[in-house]
C-alpha cells in the first residue's frame, strides 16, 4: 500500500510540475490573436495559451525562436528546435505555450511549440 501511494504521489508530483508535459498535451487557458495578448493576457502569465501571428523573425539553432510581428518573443522547447527550420519570415504560425512574462517592451513565451493550423481556434475577446 506505501508503495503504490509513494508512486502515486511521484506521478502527480511528474505531471503536475513538468512544463513539458503541460506543452505537449495540456488544454490552453485561452487563445489570442496577437495583437490582443498585451491588453488581454496579463492574467494568464505562467498558464498555456495559443496564440496566433505573423512572424517578422527567425533565429534557428540550439535556442530557436520566433519574433511575431506584436513583438512577441516565441523560445521553442528544446525538442522543438527543428520546427524553426520550416518557419520564413511572413508565416502565420499558430504557437501553444506558457506565457512567461508580459510588459509594455516586452512579452515572453517559453516554451512553445507549433500547433496544428487546422484545430480549433476560437480566440479569447473583452
Amino acid at each position: 500500500m506505501k508503495k503504490r501511494l509513494l508512486l502515486s504521489l511521484i506521478l502527480f508530483l511528474f505531471f503536475t510540475g513538468c512544463r513539458g508535459w503541460i506543452l505537449d498535451y495540456g488544454k490552453p487557458a485561452a487563445q489570442f490573436v496577437e495583437k490582443d495578448v498585451l491588453a488581454h493576457a496579463k492574467e494568464y502569465v505562467g498558464k498555456k495559451i495559443t496564440v496566433k501571428g505573423k512572424v517578422s523573425e527567425v533565429n534557428r539553432g540550439e535556442n530557436a525562436s520566433i519574433i511575431l510581428e506584436s513583438g512577441i518573443e516565441c523560445r521553442f522547447h528544446k525538442r522543438g528546435v527543428q520546427w524553426a527550420d520550416n518557419i520564413n519570415k511572413g508565416d502565420e504560425v499558430y504557437v501553444d505555450g506558457i506565457l512567461k512574462r508580459i510588459s509594455l517592451d516586452n512579452i515572453l513565451m517559453s516554451p512553445v511549440g507549433l500547433r496544428d493550423p487546422t484545430a480549433s481556434f476560437k480566440p479569447t475577446e473583452k
